[in-house]
Formats: structure tokens, sequence, C-alpha cells
């Protein structure tokens, strides 16, 4: 459960610290910030061993950091969509899902950052 309270107290700051800045300089930062997230499990992968699910991680990873720079340098939008879908394929990480060896801890923590950001935005730009 400490793990939890740590990624909502992780997202509450990442939310805070984005507020302080300019409108562009933000979404640099929340696109950088997808692309890392969307890397994390290259890192499992390549610990895992396996060439599929190294395959796998690294075609996805590419996906998320598509939307992130499509978010920086197009709409922002994708950025919303990428923190989205990035918090399901989380959730895809469980035992009966994708089989990347993962600590089992990690994929709710990062759903629960990835939808907190992602709540965030919509918020901040307005769409809600």
């Amino acid at each position: 459960m400490q793990k939890y309270i740590f990624f909502i107290g992780l997202a509450v700051l990442t939310c805070f610290v984005v507020s302080l800045m300019s409108y562009g300089k933000a979404l640099d930062a929340l696109g950088l910030l997808l692309g890392v997230i969307a890397a994390i499990y290259i890192g499992f992968a390549i610990a895992d061993g396996r060439k599929g699910v190294i395959y796998i991680e690294c075609v996805v990873a590419a996906v998320f950091i598509a939307l992130a720079l499509f978010g920086m340098w197009g709409k922002p939008v994708w950025l919303v969509i990428g923190f989205f879908a990035h918090g399901a394929w989380d959730l895809l990480h469980h035992p009966a899902g994708i089989k990347t060896k993962v600590r089992k801890w990690y994929p709710p923590a990062c759903v629960i950052y990835d939808w907190i950001i992602g709540a965030y935005m919509l918020f901040w730009l307005g769409w809600i």
C-alpha cells in the first residue's frame, strides 16, 4: 500500500511542477516523461531476456514515443491519449496478461501515476 501512496504523491508532485512551467515547456516535459515511462518496460524486457518479449516491449514503447512526439509537436490530445493508453498497457502486465517479468507492484503503481497525469492534463488543458 505504501508504494501506491508514494506513486500518488509522485504524480501530484509532477502535476505541481508542470503547473509552474510555461505551456510549451510543460508539453515538452510531459512528452519526455511519457517517453521515459514507455522505455521502462524495455528495461524489464531486457532483464527478462526473452527475445519475443523484448521485441513486443520495444514496438509498444515506440508507439508511446510517437504519441509523445505528436503531443509535443502537434496536438496535446496525443499526450493525454498516451498517458491513459499507457495505463491500460500497465493493466495488461498482470499474471494472465503480457508475460514480461515485472515486479508485481509495478503495473498497478504505474497505472495510478499514468492516469493521474492523464486526468491532470484534461484539467490543465481545460477539457474538464
